[in-house]
């Protein structure tokens, strides 16, 4: 097999494609890395698995030894134990993963080694933590010289863990955000979501609106649509007007800023219904310039308000 370029700057249109590989975004600035959360550490990892690299994922959350950190690593890239006994060692163990002795594959684009809980092993022993780092980072330049890009991503929220091969750790690249906790409502319960729209006419906006709620909202419980509310504050409108730049259209001349407010009632999670509401407006065609939302546990003072606003759910009549 003969290895080219991961990244060939004498193709301009190539060049600028691979530009926008998540691999880029980390080789750009060297080959060690650090994620807050474990949530990150694996997005990254699958974005790198999905690129075509060999990914060595091992867990230092048990660890209480730096020989429970020698087993991990001879068992990851599957070489004898005797042979990466100590920290004088790993020079040697990490120059035969870059030229691909063990621990590596010529067919795959290059190697990742990913330490989850790397945290642990600093509490153990922070002087050979930092030591790994380093010798990986050097061993991990020189495999750039036979085209195999190396890349060691830990968990850590330690700031203080270079330089590695004279360059800092910097946290990696995050691309994928960790989705919201979950924020579950119960039949009790209110939640309000409000939208800010420009219209011409908002009684039309509402009739385009009230199939789309009937198909989202039915199913988890009641709900109530306010009357469309004129909004007038300056500072809104320009906030507004900024927003609507993105719509595909220019907003016509005569096109206010209309508060359209939604009440519910019934089971779902707070997160998940916004996200809903946004997708089922983009697919419906119809676009807002913002939209929040305010929870009302059941039992508050603030709820009874919100019921005396959403008179039909405080009924029970619906929609």
């Amino acid at each position: 097999m003969v290895r080219s370029a991961l990244f060939d700057p004498t193709d301009h249109d190539l060049f600028s494609e691979q530009r926008q590989r998540f691999d880029w975004s980390l080789l750009q600035n060297g080959n060690v890395f650090r994620y807050d959360t474990f949530f990150e550490l694996d997005s990254a990892c699958g974005r790198l698995t999905g690129l075509g690299y060999l990914v060595h994922r091992i867990d230092a959350h048990a660890w209480t030894s730096v020989e429970d950190m020698y087993d991990a690593f001879a068992e990851a890239m599957s070489y004898r134990r005797s042979y990466g006994g100590g920290l004088g060692a790993f020079s040697d163990v990490f120059a035969d993963v870059g030229t691909y002795v063990f621990g590596s594959d010529p067919e795959t684009t290059g190697t990742v080694l990913a330490i989850a809980g790397f945290d642990t092993l600093m509490g153990v022993d922070a002087r050979t933590a930092r030591v790994i780092l380093d010798v990986f980072a050097r061993e991990a330049r020189l495999a750039g010289l036979y085209g195999h890009p190396m890349l060691c991503l830990v968990e850590s929220t330690a700031t203080d863990l270079g330089p590695v091969g004279g360059t800092d750790v910097y946290r990696g690249s995050v691309w994928v955000v960790e989705p919201d906790p979950p924020d579950p409502f119960r039949l009790d319960d209110l939640v309000e979501h409000t939208l800010l729209v420009f219209v011409t006419d908002p009684a039309d906006y509402l009739a385009d609106l009230r199939p789309l709620l009937t198909d989202l909202l039915t199913p988890i419980g009641r709900w109530q649509v306010l009357e469309p509310v004129l909004i007038t504050d300056p500072t809104a409108v320009s906030n507004g007007g900024r927003n609507a730049r993105h719509r595909p259209e220019p907003l016509p001349q005569d096109a206010g800023l209309w508060q359209f407010s939604i009440g519910i009632r019934g089971e779902g999670d707070h997160n998940e219904l916004g996200d809903q509401l946004v997708r089922a407006h983009h697919d419906a065609g119809l676009h807002f310039e913002g939209m929040f939302s305010r929870f009302y546990a059941a039992g508050t003072e603030e709820h009874g308000h919100a019921l005396d606003k959403y008179s039909e759910l405080r009924d029970g009549t619906g929609i």
